[in-house]
């Protein structure tokens, strides 16, 4: 089955079940709170962590968390807290 396909049928699967979809279609869930504080599950690891730069793993792609004194105040196996100035939230492939 194609990745198309499989997509679609989760995707319908989710809203038959009312699952989130995040969870079926193994999306991030991305709370931010103004532009302080950002909370991501779902994520699959850090690439890169700086204090003006944070880079994470996702399923398809990944996010990039820029801004001024960022800190990482939680980490779990697939949730992270990242707390500083949030400048930017930028997910791609």
């Amino acid at each position: 089955m194609g990745e198309k396909k499989s997509s679609k049928w989760r995707h319908s699967l989710a809203e038959m079940l009312e699952l989130p979809q995040e969870i079926i279609l193994n999306l991030p869930r991305i709370t931010l709170i103004g532009n302080l504080q950002c909370y991501i599950e779902n994520h699959h690891g850090i690439i890169e962590y700086t204090t003006e730069r944070i880079r994470l793993a996702l399923n398809l792609g990944e996010l990039i968390v820029s801004g001024k004194d960022l800190t990482i105040r939680y980490l779990a196996n697939e949730e992270i807290a990242i707390a500083g100035t949030i400048e930017k939230l930028q997910y791609g492939s």
